[in-house]
């Protein structure tokens, strides 16, 4: 008996501290209040002193408001803001950051299938977290097109932190670096060319997207001297189809030099048709080579190139000669 009452004691303590943390409302209460006319008309008031950055009216006319319209109208405020992108200052960012450090006071529970969903019924700290991310990477957002512009801007310093804060960074740069004047571009592309290869180098990604922008020769040849990846390989395919473009085909020529690149860059040289001089010049240079003539000469047979080769086997150089045979050793007589 005593253990019983015990038991129940200690469930009703319970209980009561919940009680002290949130207030049940009904699902069909929750909706009711957020479609309020009234109450949506005191909210366009509310929406209009936080647009005029004027707080404190915005505060005293919440605090006016009955429980739990106040909860409502203060979720309702806030989610017109997201709604309506509305860019932040930081006066109301703060008022932000002060909602955050409220406990709403209701919740609400929604049976689903053998199971119940208990949530906050007017979830205004979670649309203000959401409103004060994006204000936080706006400000991220303006400081990098600032400080490019001043050229202050330290990529190594920029492009660094934890990994959800180097991804962001780098997204924001991946975004803007269109927007950026030539000078500032030229700032950033030169941390990048005028130190060893040895140093600080950025992702391949941020690479690739440097030396598109930019079309920086010394650039791309930092680029190819990077372990080759998706964004490298993509880079490179995307120049090919600029060819025969004289910059696009140089840049192709160029990436050869990179082992995990080469043969498919020479693919992608071998496929054009007809072949730009200084093309026809490098691989003509490169049949010569006792490691890289048979596979130029495999991929000029198989690219319809097959009656140039024939007619470089009257050549005597011994060379160039096996290397053409065995390339056009790979296609049908």
């Amino acid at each position: 008996m005593q253990q019983g009452l015990l038991v129940s004691l200690l469930l009703s303590s319970t209980l009561m501290v919940g009680s002290v943390f949130a207030t049940e409302l009904q699902p069909k209460r929750v909706s009711a209040l957020l479609q309020d006319e009234q109450l949506n008309q005191r909210v366009e008031d509310l929406y209009h002193s936080a647009l005029t950055n004027d707080v404190d009216a915005l505060n005293f006319s919440l605090n006016r408001l009955s429980l739990p319209q106040q909860e409502a109208a203060r979720f309702l405020v806030i989610q017109h803001l997201e709604q309506n992108n509305v860019a932040l200052t930081p006066v109301l960012a703060k008022w932000l950051q002060q909602q955050l450090e409220r406990r709403p006071t209701y919740q609400v529970s929604e049976q689903g299938d053998g199971y119940v969903i208990t949530k906050v019924a007017f979830n205004y700290p979670a649309v203000a977290q959401r409103l004060l991310h994006r204000w936080e990477k706006d400000q991220q957002v303006l400081d990098f097109i600032l400080s490019s512009e001043r050229q202050e801007l330290k990529l190594s310093d920029w492009l660094s932190g934890s990994v959800h804060d180097l991804n962001v960074k780098q997204e924001i740069l991946l975004n803007e670096l269109d927007s950026l004047s030539p000078e500032a571009l030229q700032a950033l592309v030169d941390q990048v060319t005028q130190h060893a290869v040895s140093a600080w180098l950025p992702s391949t990604k941020v690479m690739v997207k440097l030396a598109k922008v930019s079309q920086d020769p010394q650039l791309y040849k930092v680029l190819w001297q990077m372990r080759a990846d998706q964004h490298s390989l993509s880079e490179l395919q995307r120049l090919a189809n600029l060819a025969p473009e004289l910059f696009a085909t140089e840049q192709v020529i160029a990436a050869t030099q990179n082992p995990s690149l080469k043969v498919q860059a020479l693919g992608y040289l071998a496929q054009l048709h007809p072949l730009p001089d200084n093309v026809r010049e490098f691989l003509l240079v490169k049949l010569n080579h006792v490691d890289d003539g048979s596979i130029v000469a495999t991929q000029l047979a198989r690219s319809g190139h097959a009656g140039w080769l024939q007619q470089l086997l009257g050549e005597r150089d011994t060379v160039r000669q096996n290397n053409v045979k065995a390339g056009l050793s790979h296609i049908s007589q």
